[in-house]
């Protein structure tokens, strides 16, 4: 799992950074299930929120906490002037805190509660701590609690493997024949973790590469981008990436370019 982290690195709407918001890294004992804890002051301003393949539990300043699935569209976050605090998990790790079944939970927020045992401990302590670091503390100490690393599924995390190698660009049956798992015992074990379809996944995956590349590389070119990342055409790609992102790529470039 700590390779799975190390190789997948998902990136947000706004990859060179944006006023108000900081993370950090969790510890080492953390790091193969938690992508970043953070925070961020709210302004005036919506922020763009895509699909980063990732899912977190949320908490507000006035007290509420909230747990958001994972997404497969984007969408502008309401904005009201309140400091949040976020745990962001990788997809496929944040039911092992949960031990719940996330099946039709995609692209849906809940109280936290629902999804989580003793999260009132938790939910507690972060409204006790009086700094980001010590929030942090106080999250770690309950994840580190609650973990069930033994509810590890090998299939899962060798299809996901996969799926993170090929960047998203295979078909259903390649990651059957390479995992030797029945499609329906992937549909299931996808389903289960992640609320959405392995096919649903390895295209998330896909748009993820892909706008990294877009944001971080000074000469892309689109031509190039559609083999490597196998679309069918050019078209195809602007079309899926507009599918995910809510914006054509040099849309997608200039708003994340832009101060806020």
């Amino acid at each position: 799992m700590v390779a799975l982290a190390q190789k997948y690195k998902p990136v947000l709407s706004t990859p060179f950074g944006r006023e108000g918001y900081r993370e950090t890294a969790p510890c080492r004992a953390l790091k193969p299930f938690v992508r970043c804890f953070w925070t961020e002051r709210q302004t005036a301003d919506d922020i763009l929120v895509i699909p980063d393949t990732c899912m977190d539990i949320i908490f507000r300043t006035g007290g509420e906490a909230f747990f958001c699935a994972l997404d497969e569209r984007s969408f502008y976050s309401e904005r009201s002037g309140e400091e949040l605090f976020g745990v962001r998990f990788h997809a496929w790790t944040a039911q092992l805190f949960s031990r719940r079944d996330f099946s039709k939970s995609g692209g849906r927020a809940f109280p936290a509660e629902e999804f989580f045992d003793d999260f009132l401990s938790l939910e507690c302590a972060i409204q006790r701590a009086l700094s980001f670091e010590e929030r942090v503390l106080a999250a770690e100490c309950w994840l580190l609690k609650h973990l069930d690393s033994r509810n590890v599924d090998n299939d899962l995390l060798n299809a996901v493997d996969f799926i993170i190698d090929s960047r998203g660009a295979l078909e259903i049956s390649e990651l059957r024949a390479y995992t030797a798992v029945s499609a329906r015992k992937l549909e299931r074990l996808f389903s289960g973790t992640m609320g959405i379809s392995p096919k649903a996944f390895s295209s998330l995956v896909r748009y993820q590469f892909l706008w990294r590349e877009m944001a971080f590389c000074e000469d892309f070119n689109s031509l190039d981008a559609v083999e490597k990342f196998g679309y069918a055409d050019q078209s195809h790609l602007i079309n899926d990436f507009r599918k995910h992102h809510l914006m054509n790529p040099g849309q997608a470039i200039e708003y994340a370019k832009k101060p806020r």
